[in-house]
């Protein structure tokens, strides 16, 4: 018998977003920045390659009074002030509409985490996409939990509702209980968003189903802020949450580091909503013993600066404006990279919006053709079949021409 408990004998990770930047940086101080195309990490950059921090964001965060920082926060739930204004941020003109429940979390990642824990018991079967971000299994992994994917795509290039119903039928069946994760909108790594209708298709399952058994959204909504139809636009299909059957609950992972480039703070929190109150008070009720058992804390002076700019209609107003810019830069650094993929070929899965763009490779052809992109000095990350293109950490100038480079060299 060894040190490690059985369910933590056979836990390994193999990070292949960080083994890719280790390797970009490296080319980049063998061969020079300039003769070396990096697209691997994705975080948001300027024109000049240089990480992106927000100055309305920024001059708010050091002129925090150092007792908004230093001390624990007010409740392991989080501060009152925060709970509020991130409640009222994620759902908009939509908060008055349902039962409201909140806590903080550390970053976007703990409201997944968190949201796994409390709802699947070990076993049971998590739901996500066959397309995704990497993390969804580990996090199931780390909660003793089973994994079903369903097909994100279908062949008119749409969200697959489909196969999502499908799938979410034989989990109900098999266990009363379904938990299921959407990244929506700017999906990562895909960069798509639904439509209403597609919302609505969900909605219907989820209600559909709900005779058997709870059905558990887990929205995860990190780069809401970056969706190009704005604040009221990005949050238009909540409204069709109000047809929730009673049965039912909405968790939105929400994520601070996206929304105010301010990744090392790990600000976040899960918004839950429901058109039943004791679905709120269960699920509140057992986050709170989480929130204690696991992380304590979330740290105060990012709840502060969150709370003092969202409480601002300045302060709001000049965020919002300086994201703006970067949303057009997104806009701009999408269109070189996929009207040139267009006119040559290049297939890629279908983009709307976000940090994001991703190749449509053959699972098996995938490695190969990394290395083959390597060896010219491009680095972008493998993701389930495809590789990804970080547009949001990528100068304009570094994109034009890569669609064809990549082309001809996977070719």
């Amino acid at each position: 018998m060894g040190i490690l408990a059985k369910r933590s004998e056979d836990k390994h990770i193999v990070d292949t977003v960080f083994t890719m930047v280790k390797k970009a940086n490296d080319a980049k101080l063998k061969f020079g920045e300039d003769n070396v195309i990096d697209v691997t990490i994705g975080s948001l950059c300027d024109e000049n390659g240089k990480f992106t921090i927000f100055d309305s964001v920024s001059d708010v965060y050091k002129n925090l009074d150092k007792m908004d920082i230093a001390p624990y926060a007010e409740s392991f739930i989080g501060n009152n002030d925060y709970l509020r204004e991130m409640k009222s941020w994620v759902l908009g003109e939509h908060e008055e509409k349902f039962n409201v429940g909140a806590i903080a979390t550390p970053g976007g990642s703990g409201s997944v985490s968190s949201t796994l824990k409390n709802i699947l018991d070990p076993e049971e079967i998590l739901l996500i996409p066959n397309i995704g971000w990497g993390p969804y299994k580990i996090m199931a992994k780390e909660h003793d939990l089973k994994i079903e994917t369903y097909e994100l795509f279908n062949e008119k290039n749409e969200f697959n509702i489909e196969s999502f119903r499908e799938k979410s039928s034989k989990i109900m069946k098999s266990q009363g209980k379904v938990l299921a994760i959407i990244n929506d909108p700017c999906h990562n790594p895909t960069g798509y968003s639904m439509t209403a209708s597609e919302w609505e298709n969900v909605v219907k399952i989820m209600n559909d189903l709900s005779k058997d058994g709870n059905f558990i959204l887990l929205n995860d909504i990190a780069y809401i802020d970056y969706a190009v139809k704005g604040y009221k636009g990005s949050r238009k299909y909540m409204e069709i949450f109000t047809n929730l059957s009673p049965k039912n609950l909405v968790v939105f992972a929400f994520s601070c580091s996206k929304t105010l480039t301010k990744y090392g703070l790990r600000v976040g929190g899960s918004v839950f909503i429901s058109n039943e109150k004791k679905n709120i008070d269960d699920y509140m009720r057992a986050n709170e013993f989480t929130c204690r058992g696991i992380w304590s804390n979330v740290p105060k002076g990012g709840m502060k600066l969150f709370s003092t700019i969202q409480g601002d209609e300045i302060l709001r107003g000049k965020l919002i404006e300086e994201r703006g810019s970067y949303i057009k830069l997104l806009e701009k650094r999408s269109k070189i990279f996929l009207e040139e993929a267009e006119e040559i070929g290049l297939e890629v899965y279908p983009y709307k919006e976000g940090f994001f763009i991703t190749l449509k490779i053959e699972d098996e052809k995938i490695v190969e053709n990394l290395e083959k992109l390597n060896q010219e000095n491009i680095y972008p990350i493998q993701v389930a079949h495809g590789i990804r293109i970080a547009i949001c950490g990528s100068p304009s100038k570094k994109l034009v021409g890569l669609a064809k480079k990549i082309k001809n060299i996977i070719d």
